[in-house]
């Protein structure tokens, strides 16, 4: 992120969403992902540390916790979850159709945003009455390969809207 775009790394961790630096790694991330927009998904696991931070992202998706005891599996573990009208993805097996991890960044429709991944999951996080995870923090960087590995052959659609 510093050598190639010139994004500070340290700026952005201390920078709120939708602000600053983070304003320009969003904006780095949508045009991404509307430059792959249809690409299907095949993050590779042939590296042990592609394979540690899998199983750790595994880890992390199913550990419950808080006051509540919820886990990412307690919104996204099973088919047929809903919540105020809306299905949610089950990100624990590849929907094919983008639906789930391959639909982000998205623009909420709800607050007039655009969404990364890593604001996705501190809104996850917040839900669950955890801490939020550190900007590119290894947490957030395990559970994403966890969705990526998981999203083999989806379609990227975004960015795409949110409700």
């Amino acid at each position: 992120m510093e050598t190639l775009q010139g994004i500070s790394a340290a700026e952005t961790a201390k920078t709120s969403f939708g602000k600053g630096e983070q304003n320009n790694v969003t904006a780095l991330a949508t045009w991404i992902a509307a430059e792959s927009k249809g690409m299907r998904f095949n993050l590779p696991q042939g590296h042990e540390q592609e394979k540690t931070f899998y199983e750790v992202g595994k880890r992390l998706f199913f550990q419950r916790g808080g006051p509540h005891d919820f886990a990412c599996a307690s919104c996204h573990g099973e088919d047929g979850k809903r919540i105020r009208l809306q299905d949610l993805p089950n990100l624990t097996k590849n929907p094919g159709d983008g639906v789930g991890f391959a639909a982000w960044p998205a623009y909420r429709v709800g607050n007039g945003q655009m969404w990364g991944m890593q604001q996705r999951l501190n809104d996850c996080y917040r839900q669950q009455r955890f801490p939020y995870p550190g900007f590119g923090s290894e947490a957030t960087v395990a559970l994403g390969v966890y969705l990526g590995v998981n999203s083999k052959g989806s379609a990227s659609v975004a960015p795409a809207i949110k409700r």
